[in-house]
């Protein structure tokens, strides 16, 4: 079975996620990417929108969580989405996401502070 992905990276918003209560009431800007494991061959084939998934609808799915119901951890954010892009796309088999604080790394002198996930249906359906 063919191993196709579609990425999108560098997806911004503004949110009010995080431990402390400075960045719950002050918010910050979060960065993610996310991976989308799924069959490609036939939209390779029909050069149809229909056959694959709509990367704008990825987009605005994952600003939606971003700047939607805070969470304390960079985690629970990253599995909402994880959760929502596997429910949402019946076609897609696994998805990566990969979420950054982009003004927190700066704050502690690293490059970057990030969580990645990797979920599969397979999982979701077993209770992972």
């Amino acid at each position: 079975m063919p191993e196709d992905w579609i990425s999108v990276r560098g997806i911004r918003a503004f949110g009010y996620h995080g431990a402390t209560v400075r960045e719950r009431t002050q918010g910050q800007v979060f960065e993610a990417d996310v991976g989308l494991c799924l069959e490609l061959a036939g939209a390779s084939l029909t050069d149809r929108l229909a056959d694959t998934v709509d990367y704008a609808d990825v987009c605005l799915r994952v600003e939606r969580i971003l700047g939607g119901r805070p969470c304390r951890l960079l985690e629970a954010v990253a599995g909402r989405m994880a959760d929502e892009l596997l429910s949402a796309y019946p076609q897609v088999n696994r998805v990566a996401v990969r979420l950054r604080k982009p003004a927190v790394a700066r704050t502690l002198g690293t490059g970057a502070v990030e969580v990645e996930l990797n979920r599969s249906r397979e999982a979701e359906n077993t209770g992972r």
